[in-house]
């Protein structure tokens, strides 16, 4: 049983690397299942025992576990010792640098962002999305606000606005880079741009 059990996660994870594969070739909305099916080589009835919920339950499946990553970093940095600005400082630059590591992250975020059309069988999982961002704000937010009672941020920022900003920016970058990656090395780059930010919201 174990041995089986084994064996179904290993098919579950080629399904998935097909998903993306397919995905990020064709976009969600002319990708089939078949297509999917073919590239993990395995049935169409195989792909519907692993996910029940068609393509919207691969994409959505895709999504979330192919995301875990990002899940893991900012976990680690909240847990942290750190100020409550070190804690936003170092979110921020881990994020941009992961978007370059993790090959599977960075396809997934291209699907999402442009190959994938807001369509009603999507409504779900982009909630979900669209929730997450809104948590975002929420942290970005609360840290902005604990750092202007330490004296790390000047008294006449805007907590709810600043949050936007970084938010804002940390997602514009990221796309910037995925529409051409030539134009700089998130890695590189990520500490510089995001130390400006943070040293804008400092004392004067």
């Amino acid at each position: 049983m174990r041995k089986t059990k084994e064996e179904a996660e290993v098919t579950r994870e080629k399904l998935l690397d097909a998903a993306l594969m397919v995905f990020s070739k064709k976009g969600y909305a002319v990708a089939t299942l078949d297509d999917i099916a073919g590239e993990a080589g395995v049935t169409r009835g195989a792909l519907y025992w692993h996910f029940k919920g068609g393509k919207p339950g691969v994409f959505q499946a895709l999504i979330k576990e192919r995301s875990r990553g990002v899940e893991g970093i900012m976990a680690e940095i909240l847990r942290s010792g750190r100020s409550p600005m070190k804690k936003l400082e170092d979110l921020m630059i881990r994020l941009l640098e992961y978007m370059e590591e993790d090959t599977d992250y960075r396809a997934v975020q291209e699907v999402m962002m442009f190959k994938t059309e807001m369509l009603p069988e999507l409504a779900s999982g982009m909630e979900e999305k669209y929730a997450a961002q809104r948590q975002s704000l929420d942290l970005a937010e609360s840290l902005i606000e604990q750092g202007k009672k330490l004296g790390e941020v000047r008294k006449d920022v805007d907590s709810r606005a600043a949050a936007i900003a970084a938010v804002g920016m940390l997602n514009g970058v990221m796309i910037i880079w995925l529409l051409d990656d030539s134009l700089y090395s998130l890695k590189k780059s990520a500490g510089p741009v995001v130390r400006t930010f943070i040293k804008g919201l400092g004392p004067k």
